[in-house]
């Protein structure tokens, strides 16, 4: 048999898709150059397939199958359903005497072993991309709609709560919109919001996450970004919007365009994706309120990670082998506070071990001293951590959150 054009088979009656497994924009373009090349790596699939898994983890299982079948399998059901199909692909060629295309083998798999199609119909691989870009692109901008920035936030939470990093969200208003708007007419005010969308993007990394929210509303969504490093982008980014000109016609009076933007922070300002776009939303209103064109923090803080109030056991030492006291007041992610009867100037650089109760190994970090007060004959310590081993990053995090949730150690 021929190699072809690639086609997604879709069946008649779809299978729901799973929570967190939709469709990805971090690989998909990726993932449909793969298969736009299937003519030319017949003999290297197997290698190509297990280099998209190193890249991007087994989901690439449920992707492929997903993109070429339009059937959803989590990731432990996809791998098993992939080397099946390859088997049967095998078993076709030995039967025929003749190349097998792999589509052809995966719809015949689903057809006639696993039987999870009944009425199979064939669409072209670029109409089903184009199909599915749409549903997640905003028609005007360009950018993803609030339906991608939903699912991208949940998705983007998860990774940063398994991975102890800062998640930061930016919400974002255009200032003066409806003045403008009705000044100088719908479609001026269409090209102004095209504008101010790719103002936005100008200095955001590939793995950001723009999004139009709503109406004159934006949304960034920066993974692995603590909030000091979000308020830069948006400073920069609210500054590019306000030199920029939007229209030939003369400025009116209140009709300037700017933006107004709010950013809060998980872990340290919210614990799930709703509380995390109201506090954003909650910094974006301050703004608003304060004289427009300008960025609020939430809560005014430029912590990234929330602290928790705990008394544990340990002992640091200044680079040498001795080593003195310490009971920590509370602990984050990136920071420790602990009270110690050994005044030290800040800047020093101090390696601490905690001893968390019930657990039988320590946790072992290094940070510099960023402030120090006196109380009650001791001093109160606060370190920014700088170096953890991944075993003792993950307890860290583990104590933190368990902490946050009331139950206390983990």
């Amino acid at each position: 048999m021929d190699e072809g054009t690639p086609v997604s088979v879709a069946p008649e009656s779809q299978t729901q898709p799973l929570h967190g497994a939709e469709w990805n924009p971090e690989f998909v373009d990726q993932l449909y150059d793969f298969l736009e090349g299937l003519e030319s790596r017949a003999d290297t699939m197997a290698e190509d397939v297990a280099a998209l898994v190193e890249e991007h983890g087994e989901v690439i299982y449920s992707e492929l199958i997903y993109t070429l079948s339009h059937l959803r399998f989590d990731e432990a059901e996809a791998r098993p359903h992939w080397e099946q199909i390859l088997s049967h692909r095998q078993s076709m060629l030995d039967r025929l005497g003749a190349p097998v295309d792999l589509r052809v083998a995966l719809a015949s798999y689903f057809l006639e072993v696993n039987r999870k199609l009944r009425n199979p119909k064939i669409i072209e691989i670029q109409l089903f991309a184009q199909a599915q870009a749409s549903a997640y692109r905003d028609e005007l901008t360009g950018l993803y709609n609030y339906r991608l920035f939903r699912e991208h936030l949940s998705r983007e939470l998860f990774r940063s709560e398994r991975s102890s990093t800062p998640l930061s969200l930016v919400m974002i208003d255009v200032d003066n919109f409806k003045a403008y708007n009705d000044g100088h007419g719908h479609e001026a005010g269409n090209q102004a919001l095209v504008a101010v969308a790719k103002l936005l993007t100008g200095l955001l990394r590939k793995t950001d996450i723009p999004a139009r929210y709503g109406g004159e509303e934006f949304a960034l969504i920066l993974p692995a970004t603590p909030k000091i490093s979000a308020h830069l982008v948006a400073e920069r980014t609210r500054e590019s919007v306000e030199r920029h000109v939007f229209a030939d016609e003369e400025p009116e009076p209140g009709c300037d365009l700017t933006v107004s933007m709010g950013i809060a922070t998980f872990p340290a300002d919210a614990a799930d994706t709703g509380e995390l776009v109201r506090r954003a939303d909650r910094a974006l209103y301050v703004a608003k309120s304060q004289g427009k064109n300008q960025v609020v923090l939430y809560g005014e803080s430029r912590r990234s990670f929330g602290r928790v109030n705990v008394a544990i056991p340990g002992d640091f030492r200044i680079l040498t082998s001795d080593s003195h006291a310490m009971t920590t007041v509370n602990v984050s992610e990136s920071g420790v506070m602990f009270r110690t009867d050994r005044e030290l100037p800040v800047g020093t650089v101090i390696e601490f071990k905690m001893n968390p109760p019930g657990s039988r190994d320590p946790i072992t970090a290094s940070g510099r001293i960023v402030h120090i007060d006196e109380q009650d004959g001791q001093f109160l310590t606060a370190v920014h951590i700088t170096d953890t081993r991944n075993p003792d990053r993950a307890a860290l995090g583990k104590l933190v959150q368990g902490s946050r949730r009331g139950s206390g150690l983990p």
